[in-house]
C-alpha cells in the first residue's frame, strides 16, 4: 500500500523587508510603495494583525503587487524613523511613497482584511502601482 501525503504550502506574495532604509532602496528600485508597520511584542490587536490580517489571501496579494513591508517594533524604534513618522499606538500602519517622500496615509487600530484590502488596492491604483 502507499500512502500519499499532500503537504498545504501557503504562499505569500508579500515582500518584508527588515529596515526602513533597505525597503526604501529595494522600493525606489522596484517602482513600490513602503507598508510601515509599527507593532509591539505586547501588543494583543498586532498579533491579531500578523495571524489573521497579513495571511489573508486579499490582503497579500495587493501587499505583493504595489508594496514592500517594513516592520517596526516602537520599543526599539530608529530615532529618525521616530522623528520622521511619529505614530501615536500600536498597531499602526503608514504608507509612504519613497517617489515623492510623502506619507499617503496613516492608518491606527486593528484592520479588519476586506477593508485594508480594498483600502490598499485603491492606493496602488491612484498610484498608478496596479
Amino acid at each position: 500500500m502507499f500512502l500519499i501525503l499532500v503537504f498545504a504550502v501557503e504562499l505569500s506574495f508579500a515582500q518584508w523587508v527588515p529596515s526602513f532604509r533597505e525597503g526604501r532602496e529595494i522600493a525606489e528600485r522596484e517602482g513600490k510603495l513602503i507598508l510601515i508597520y509599527f507593532y509591539e511584542e505586547r501588543c494583543a490587536y498586532c498579533r491579531r494583525m500578523e495571524e489573521l490580517v497579513f495571511p489573508d489571501r486579499r490582503v497579500d496579494e495587493v501587499i505583493g503587487k504595489a508594496f514592500l513591508v517594513v516592520p517596526v517594533n516602537v520599543e526599539d524604534i530608529p530615532p529618525d524613523l521616530d522623528r520622521r513618522f511619529r505614530t501615536v499606538g500600536t498597531p499602526s500602519l503608514l504608507v509612504y511613497d519613497p517617489a515623492t517622500d510623502r506619507v499617503v496615509i496613516q492608518l491606527f487600530g486593528l484592520q479588519e482584511a476586506g477593508e485594508l484590502a480594498e483600502l490598499l488596492g485603491e492606493i496602488c491604483r491612484r498610484k498608478g502601482r496596479c
